[in-house]
């Protein structure tokens, strides 16, 4: 088994070319610690020259299935001699290349969004492949520095943007404070039509959101549930300064 850390293989690498910033490197170390001797399935959008599925296929030594998904026809040409990587080619967000990807795994421990970087296709990516995530799972998404480029679909004031959209479902992670005030599909009439709500948003599958320079990382809840915080827990016999707590125990 090996111990090497995404980072070490990474900078260490040669073979097929792979384009990482620094900074997502040692993070990824921490945040993927516990899945790399899980039989994980993993996805990854935006595969470009190949290099970042040799770094997966050697950090995750006990993974089952490693897809990479790019749009460019010439990743045909990639060839891997691990059996459990495997190259779709065709626009991630369509329903043949969906189609293909989960004709070979319907169901992911981590799947990385880096694809186009475009505001519509980020959102998109998120909203199909989101479902598709083991419950306790990670949505990864890098690059999100594109998100304040106005090429991109994107800019800093953009009420529309993806950054907005994932901004919003931080109040969604909080939704139980505020849902008798204003119905959630009205709080993203911004995104969806009412009644087009995706359904994994209204049920709670949302645990978290973690925002970082260039990444967001969304994990998926163990089980739907907007009753997030969890019971209060007061513990102790002796209040000398406030004895409010013994009162509501």
């Amino acid at each position: 088994m090996s111990n090497l850390s995404v980072e070490k293989i990474h900078r260490e690498k040669t073979g097929k070319v792979s384009d990482k910033w620094a900074s997502y490197l040692p993070f990824y170390d921490q945040l993927f610690e516990k899945y790399r001797t899980q039989k994980l399935n993993f996805l990854e959008i935006g595969i470009q020259n190949g290099g970042s599925l040799e770094t997966w296929q050697t950090f995750f030594t006990d993974a089952s299935v490693i897809i990479g998904c790019d749009i460019d026809e010439r990743c045909r040409s990639l060839e891997y001699d691990d059996s459990r990587v495997s190259v779709v080619v065709g626009d991630a967000n369509q329903p043949s290349t969906v189609s293909e990807i989960t004709s070979i795994c319907d169901n992911f421990d981590i799947v990385i969004d880096d694809g186009s970087h475009q505001s519509n296709d980020i959102l998109n990516s998120f909203l199909i492949y989101f479902p598709y995530v083991k419950p306790g799972g990670l949505f990864v998404i890098e690059d999100t520095h594109t998100l304040y480029m106005n090429n991109f679909g994107g800019g800093v004031l953009n009420e529309v943007g993806a950054y907005s959209f994932f901004k919003k479902l931080i109040d969604v992670i909080n939704i139980q404070f505020w849902v008798n005030e204003l119905p959630i599909d009205v709080y993203f009439r911004t995104f969806f039509s009412l009644g087009q709500m995706p359904l994994f948003i209204k049920e709670g599958w949302i645990e978290s959101v973690e925002f970082r320079n260039s990444i967001i990382i969304i994990r998926k809840s163990m089980f739907p549930s907007h009753e997030k915080l969890g019971d209060r827990i007061i513990t102790g016999n002796i209040a000398q300064v406030n004895d409010d707590p013994l009162k509501i125990r």
